[in-house]
């Protein structure tokens, strides 16, 4: 078991143990560890966060193949996870729904899209609301026009989910990978389409913002960068809250610094979105790819930059705090992983919630493996960031990339990992939750 925290009690006193005891017999009452017929559906173990603990969940499709990829992204709504398996049937795709009951997660519906074939990536990149969800698939044949890309909406009556609306971009083209990014906010939904062709700039990116009324979505604008250039990616990460949207252009050349990024923020007024500000990193440099990945709550953005160089190592990556202020946004800090080392990625996924963010370095070596991967937390204190815990996969090996996708909503923390074998099959994948517990470690 790899330890969470560098903190641990001497000892556990008597009436810590019998606590511990009557804690893992609930437990076993309520089916954690084991299914209704007596076969064990779930990995649960116990990992220090001091002075709490995390309870670990490892869950797998049950259905799944080899090159399935189970865990290509991950979103959380309250006590419903979403889980995309881009590879699924020949990379034709799909996303799984996740249930929480009585402190146990549990597999619910297989989610594809109606009209799909290989190839089409479904469940590369996800969102979940209340009872409506977004699933990109970026490489979709759409006309018979090759990797233009759509994105599906799904609504949930009555606990069951079902495809509602296809979306394509109205001037969609050739390799626009339209579904790369998704986000969702109320009647509001923005898909990132990187590989857009824009005034002739290849792969310059776009964005399109649709807007729901009466249960249809309905394409109303069209973002780009007002100085984009060939390359940039524009699109490749999205993020939206109310009237803000900031997406990711993480191979913008910066000056002289080709691939540095940027991130772009757009308000709305009226109805009508407006580019109003570029944000870069202050100590930015060549491939850093800040945009990478964006995380939005309130006044404040999370921005990954997961080719950055630390101290000497390259590809280590970093994270940047932004904060908004009078319509101003600025940089307030740069985060970066305490046991950090080259080739880390950290950044490479980012989840904020209030005082909290998660971050995901998939490409960690973890005692020897290289690739293993894992996820750091830090939290806020007087407007200070610090890294209070780092998650590892407790089975953990080479090549799975823990922390390719998350989530987090304050408590839980879903973390996956798409490329472990899971029974002989090779990239299978997997996911891990994480939920705070006040007993100790046995």
């Amino acid at each position: 078991m790899k330890k969470k925290s560098t903190s641990q009690s001497a000892f556990l006193n008597v009436r810590v143990l019998i606590g511990l005891f009557i804690f893992l017999a609930f437990l076993l009452a309520l089916g954690v560890f084991c299914n209704a017929s007596g076969q064990v559906n779930s990995d649960t173990k116990f990992a220090h966060w001091n002075p709490l603990v995390w309870l670990e969940q490892k869950v797998t499709a049950s259905d799944g193949t080899a090159n399935s990829y189970f865990g290509s992204a991950a979103a959380l709504n309250g006590s419903t996870a979403l889980i995309g398996a881009d590879g699924d049937n020949s990379f034709q795709g799909a996303a799984y729904l996740f249930t929480k009951s009585n402190g146990s997660w549990s597999e619910g519906q297989k989610l594809t899209a109606s009209d799909g074939l290989p190839g089409d990536e479904f469940g590369y990149r996800v969102v979940l609301a209340d009872n409506t969800l977004l699933v990109g698939a970026f490489t979709a044949t759409v006309g018979g026009v090759v990797s233009q890309g759509a994105a599906y909406v799904f609504t949930q009556s009555d606990g069951t989910w079902s495809e509602s609306q296809k979306l394509t971009a109205s001037d969609g083209a050739l390799f626009d990978n339209f579904g790369a990014s998704v986000a969702l906010d109320g009647s509001t939904l923005v898909v990132g389409a990187n590989g857009a062709t824009v005034g002739g700039n290849a792969a310059q990116g776009a964005v399109y913002v649709f807007t729901e009324s009466n249960g249809t979505w309905t394409q109303t604008q069209k973002l780009t960068a007002n100085d984009g250039a060939a390359y940039d990616n524009f699109g490749l990460s999205v993020a939206l809250k109310g009237s803000t949207i900031l997406v990711g252009s993480p191979r913008a050349a910066i000056g002289a610094n080709a691939g540095q990024g940027a991130l772009y923020v757009f308000t709305e007024s009226n109805g009508t979105w407006s580019q109003t500000q570029k944000l870069t990193a202050s100590d930015g440099a060549t491939n850093d790819s800040f945009g990478e990945s964006v995380a939005l709550d309130g006044s404040t953005a999370l921005i990954g930059a997961y080719n950055a160089t630390i101290n000497g190592h390259t590809w280590q990556g970093a994270a940047y705090i932004f904060t908004e202020s009078n319509g101003t946004w600025s940089q307030m800090q740069k985060l970066t992983a305490s046991d950090g080392t080259a080739g880390a990625n950290f950044g490479n996924a980012v989840a904020l919630d209030g005082s909290t963010a998660l971050i995901g370095a998939d490409a960690s070596t973890v005692e020897g493996n290289t690739y293993q991967g894992k996820a750091y937390l830090f939290t806020e204190s007087g407007g200070n960031w610090s890294q209070s815990d780092t998650f590892i996969a407790s089975d953990g090996a080479v090549d799975d990339y823990f922390g390719a996708a998350l989530a987090w909503d304050g408590v839980t923390a879903l973390i996956s990992t798409p490329h472990p074998t899971i029974g002989g099959n090779t990239w299978q994948g997997a996911a891990y939750f994480y939920e705070q517990s006040a007993t100790p470690t046995p």
